[in-house]
């Protein structure tokens, strides 16, 4: 039996991870992660290597470790001065930078030694204990579980782009791992308006100067960051904590993100590639799509119609509770509570029930607007340390 299993391996499983042994809560014999994939930090390598990200939009203190400026101390040592590399403003740390840490902390910790590859089915409850079982039907013990799944494995797809696949359009999701860009294609038209389409624009405009071609519903909004920086802190977490109803909490964490924005410097990328006419910029919505000669033909909302060979959605993800397909039954038979959006109603230290703990996306209803973010990671387990 294990003290403590963590379900995810992502940026929130692995800092849960890695504060947990630092902070010597438990043994690396005594802790399991458990993650479909082979490595720690699998999709997010793909995300950010997909779309070329260059620099993280968090600054150098979001983390992994618990020591806020353990990046930046890092970076001045020989493993990672290599590799050292700040944006501004406030210090955002190039990626290669950010990934060579969080491989120094894992290799740290030894928490290669608690990975467990995975796909866990089934979750259930025993008198002291929590019994997780796997698709390939192991069974694993713990005292504690904590829910660090993410939502990277559920991208959205339009019912339009969905219809289009079915006839046999060339089209693919920017976080799909199986199915990407073709090398041999000359034009590329990408549907979305954020941080990603941005960053997927400026790469593929580069590759395919003048042939590339991206749709927004809307113009291109900057913010810094993805919500106020309040929101790290009591100015806004103590107004949001005072709501008693879910349902507004989830009001506004709605209205709190900044959904489909990227930072000024990065909007300036995307603007010089306009200028110069290796991409150009639509704002508009698609309708329709039909296929002639291997070329997709896009009906826009305005009446327009766009050809491309392939299609690349920059369209984000789902927002239903991601796991929700296996905790149902683990959720209905022990009456554990949720909002009427399907997320989990915790308690102040992020505890669903006795030993069963979530962070990351499940816990937004407590941490707020930033848990699904590096630094709502940070928060998420420190209030469970806190508690123990």
């Amino acid at each position: 039996m294990f003290d403590w299993l963590i379900i995810g391996g992502g940026i929130q499983g692995c800092t849960a991870a890695v504060y947990l042994l630092k902070q010597k809560k438990v043994a690396i014999e005594n802790l399991a992660i458990i993650d479909p994939n082979e490595k720690p930090l699998t999709m997010w390598h793909h995300c950010t290597s997909t779309i070329e990200m260059p620099y993280l939009r968090s600054p150098s203190i979001h983390h992994l470790a618990p020591a806020h400026f353990d990046l930046e101390k890092f970076s001045k040592t020989s493993s990672g001065k290599p590799y050292a590399a700040f944006y501004k403003p406030y210090d955002r740390p190039g990626l290669h930078l950010f990934n060579t840490h969080c491989e120094h902390l894992f290799q740290e910790t030894r928490l290669y030694s608690s990975w467990i590859q995975g796909r866990v089915v089934q979750l259930k409850k025993n008198s002291q204990s929590w019994q997780v079982v796997l698709k390939d039907g192991k069974q694993l013990e713990s005292k504690n579980v904590i829910l660090a799944i993410g939502l990277s494995e559920h991208p959205y797809w339009p019912e339009w782009a969905i219809t289009a696949k079915e006839n046999g359009a060339s089209i693919s999701h920017v976080f799909d791992r199986e199915h990407q860009v073709p090398e041999t294609i000359n034009s590329l038209m990408i549907v979305g308006g954020g941080i990603t389409a941005a960053h997927a624009s400026i790469k593929w405009s580069r590759h395919l100067p003048g042939n590339v071609t991206q749709i927004s519903r809307h113009s291109l909004r900057v913010h810094q960051f993805d919500s106020d920086p309040g929101w790290l802190g009591p100015k806004l977490m103590r107004r949001f904590q005072a709501v008693s109803s879910y349902d507004k909490r989830r009001d506004i964490i709605r209205q709190a993100r900044h959904r489909g924005s990227l930072p000024l410097d990065l909007k300036a990328k995307v603007s010089k590639q306009i200028k110069c006419g290796a991409l150009s910029f639509l704002r508009d919505e698609v309708e329709g799509l039909q296929i002639s000669d291997s070329m997709n033909e896009v009906k826009l909302l305005s009446g327009d119609t766009v050809k491309s060979e392939h299609i690349l959605l920059a369209t984000g993800f789902h927002q239903s509770p991601p796991g929700i397909e296996w905790l149902s039954s683990t959720i209905e038979e022990h009456k554990l509570r949720c909002g009427t959006c399907g997320y989990p109603i915790l308690s102040n230290s992020l505890q669903w029930d006795e030993g069963l703990y979530a962070i990351g996306a499940l816990s937004e209803l407590e941490i707020g607007p930033v848990a699904r973010n590096i630094s709502g990671a940070r928060r998420g387990i420190e209030k469970i340390l806190q508690s123990i």
